[in-house]
């Protein structure tokens, strides 16, 4: 059965536009695991603009699934993790300005840098995925550097403005998580996913493990966190087209 990670950046988002307490990600993640979730993930940018260091701590304290940090491998992030110690880190690529992430991490130009740091994390028995766009030679990167997963980047089958190419960005998807079980990579996938898109990858039955964010706190703006999590989580559990 496939399993769901609820990504709770946006709750911290929300607080940072006002600079006061509420909303809390950590109680935003109490909520969603209590609602089903599988997992909860954070990500911890460089300039701290959602998800801050004392989000981190208290999110380690208080999720009993598992915590899935996703973070650049900059210095005092990594500095972070290996003192958390969550039970996965995703390596992203490095963040501008925008809070928005539509490419994965580029390996053609940092590819020591994030195989070093896998190795570290590792070595700490933190468990290591790559979120990399869907293409041959960063799934064979990801292996390479023995992480234990990569996370397919949905942007552009998500983001596709015809039927055609999102027909076309699956078929990448399926290929490159077929290639992944191949070389013993878990696969995961997120970016963009709602509660509508996620159905086809879920047919594919090759995804063990899906991040969703921003679909649910949209959703729990209308019917509330809990039932929020719960109709991702009944339709991420319901059983797939393909064994």
């Amino acid at each position: 059965m496939p399993l769901i990670s609820i990504q709770v950046d946006h709750f911290a988002t929300l607080r940072e536009i006002k600079h006061l307490r509420e909303p809390d990600p950590s109680q935003a993640a109490v909520i969603a695991e209590l609602a089903g979730a599988d997992g909860i993930c954070c990500h911890l940018r460089e300039d701290r603009k959602a998800i801050r260091d004392r989000d981190l701590y208290i999110l380690k304290e208080m999720v009993k699934t598992k915590l899935n940090l996703r973070m650049e491998p900059a210095d005092d992030l990594m500095e972070r993790a290996l003192e958390v110690k969550p039970w996965m880190v995703t390596l992203m690529p490095f963040t501008d300005e925008n809070p928005g992430i539509q490419n994965g991490i580029d390996l053609d130009h940092n590819r020591d840098l994030y195989s070093d740091s896998a190795a570290s994390l590792k070595g700490s028995g933190i468990n290591v995925c790559y979120f990399i766009d869907p293409e041959i030679e960063a799934v064979k990167q990801a292996a390479k550097a023995k992480a234990d997963a990569v996370e397919l980047n949905a942007f552009k089958y998500v983001s596709a403005d015809s039927l055609e190419r999102a027909e076309a960005e699956l078929d990448k998807l399926e290929q490159m998580a077929q290639l992944a079980v191949k070389l013993n990579l878990m696969v995961y996938c997120g970016n963009g996913l709602n509660y509508r898109n996620i159905r086809p990858i879920l047919d594919l039955g090759l995804v063990e493990e899906f991040t969703v964010g921003y679909a649910v706190v949209c959703r729990a703006v209308m019917v509330g966190l809990e039932r929020a999590v719960k109709e991702i989580v009944d339709i991420v559990h319901q059983p797939t087209l393909k064994p």
